[in-house]
């Protein structure tokens, strides 16, 4: 006779404080509490989110959502990983990110929240939520509501605030954030009393569309941008939305970026892609699902044409003594960085080959090469490993607000200098400011360096250009010494 024998999962509360650090800054952590409230709306109402930032407290208050009572409380917001969002169409799906944020933010918390029609609110507080040895119990207070008894709200106070967070450029980057619910008069936001506004797109062309992918009807618009009215945070390419939430920008669809055609720079739109999943951290959709690469194949399609327009529309190529210099650059870096021992901070063939290839290794590959479109560059993918070799440096045309970008071009990690750039323009595209620039593109990407290090870092690349070219000068200057011939009195 076989014995039964019974194992059960376990989870250490422990390992709710490492969700804490998942946030790379401050305005990251307040973003999710923010998308907890916009979960939170009614259909009809406009809802409300006032925030405090102050040095020692921050505080965000949603008003006229659906709020949240005893049940609430205890079966939603304080269940870690059991969101009853998931499989419904709101940004919250993993029951993890407003608590994270919070222990982000500050070491205790005050929560206040009611339902709508309630006419008490319920408050529970923990003055050291950072201590993560147990799973918390709290207790329920019976407060005074503070808006009308039809209204819900959550008032959420972080008191122990120890991270950096300035007012005016949160505001700008909730502005830009939810500019469409803002927009079409969903939200109304504010931060110490200031109302957040939504930033102005200026374009000179604009068409709207509704087409159909990944089961859904998606809609949005696309035009080509005033060039005059591009300011210096300005980033061409679609602007993608989840729900009204900005998720990235700069989304070409699979059509060559800006950094291949010059005349891509002046694509500008904005799209909801509701039906696509997004990351665990919401910094980007999840493309290799079926549902991208359907989105992915319509909008390519659609682009198309304006695409082809703008590809035309291209600029008098860099000098040839520029690219020349390019060459020259890419050889002296590369020596330079064997130098220094830091080879791997520029390495040249990818690793991480496109999406594509999983795919055709897991549908098969005619499948996947119909419904695959062709993107010869890309950005780099976060934390992407590569090959041996090294990347290349190339001079091409860009927008002038762009000095450089790093893009991976045929597998290989390439830097873009841009040839309009007014400092190229005012150095002639020389080899010190090739050098530099390349230089800062490399190491800007470089994971937990600081402003200092960077600097440093930088420096020291120059700095063994300059030792070694005059090693090369002084040995030829010595070689050509001892050739020359005698001359006889």
């Amino acid at each position: 006779m076989v014995q039964r024998v019974t194992v059960r999962e376990r989870i250490d509360p422990a390992i709710t404080a490492s969700l804490f650090a998942n946030y790379r800054s401050s305005a990251d952590a307040v973003m999710e509490l923010v998308d907890n409230a916009i979960d939170s709306r009614i259909k009809g109402r406009q809802l409300e989110v006032l925030l405090q930032v102050h040095p020692s407290y921050f505080v965000i208050e949603t008003r006229s959502g659906e709020g949240m009572g005893p049940a609430e409380l205890e079966g939603n917001y304080l269940r870690w990983g059991g969101s009853p969002k998931r499989g419904r169409k709101l940004l919250g799906q993993y029951g993890q990110g407003g608590k994270a944020a919070i222990g982000h933010l500050g070491t205790s918390f005050t929560v206040e929240a009611s339902r709508p029609g309630d006419g008490n609110a319920w408050r529970f507080a923990d003055p050291d939520y950072r201590d993560r040895s147990k799973l918390k119990t709290y207790d329920l207070k019976i407060v005074s509501k503070r808006v009308s008894a039809d209204q819900g709200y959550v008032r959420i106070r972080i008191d122990g605030f120890d991270k950096r967070l300035d007012p005016r450029r949160l505001g700008a980057r909730l502005g830009d954030t939810y500019r469409p619910l803002i927009l079409r008069a969903e939200l109304k936001m504010s931060v110490n009393g200031a109302r957040v506004e939504p930033p102005s797109i200026n374009f000179q062309e604009e068409r709207r569309f509704a087409v159909h992918a990944a089961g859904t009807t998606l809609k949005g618009w696309y035009g080509i941008a005033e060039p005059e009215g591009r300011g210096v945070d300005y980033v061409p390419g679609l602007r993608c939305y989840k729900h009204g939430r900005l998720i990235m920008g700069g989304e070409f669809f699979g059509h060559p970026n800006a950094v291949q055609v010059s005349g891509m720079a002046r694509l500008v739109g904005e799209i909801d892609l509701a039906p696509v999943p997004l990351t665990m951290n919401k910094s980007d959709f999840a493309r290799d699902g079926v549902e991208w690469i359907a989105v992915e194949r319509r909008m390519h399609a659609l682009l198309a044409p304006i695409a082809k327009r703008l590809a035309a529309d291209q600029l008098a190529p860099p000098p040839a003594s520029a690219i020349k210099t390019a060459e020259q650059v890419r050889r002296l870096l590369s020596q330079v960085l064997k130098l220094a021992e830091r080879e791997e901070v520029f390495p040249g063939v990818a690793a991480a080959r496109s999406q594509v290839a999983e795919r055709q290794r897991v549908n098969g590959s005619d499948a996947v090469r119909r419904e695959s479109v062709n993107a010869p560059i890309r950005l780099p993918a976060e934390n992407e490993s590569s090959r041996r070799g090294f990347g290349q440096v190339i001079v091409r045309p860009l927008d002038p607000s762009i000095r450089s970008q790093t893009v991976i071009e045929h597998d290989v990690t390439t830097v873009v200098i841009n040839s309009r750039h007014p400092l190229f323009l005012k150095r002639g595209g020389d080899m010190w400011y090739q050098l530099e620039t390349a230089a800062r593109e490399v190491f800007k990407s470089m994971e937990g360096a600081s402003a200092s290090d960077y600097e440093r870092r930088v420096n020291e690349v120059i700095l063994l250009a300059f030792e070694l070219l005059a090693r090369r000068r002084n040995a030829r200057s010595r070689k050509t010494t001892a050739q020359l011939p005698l001359i006889s009195c």
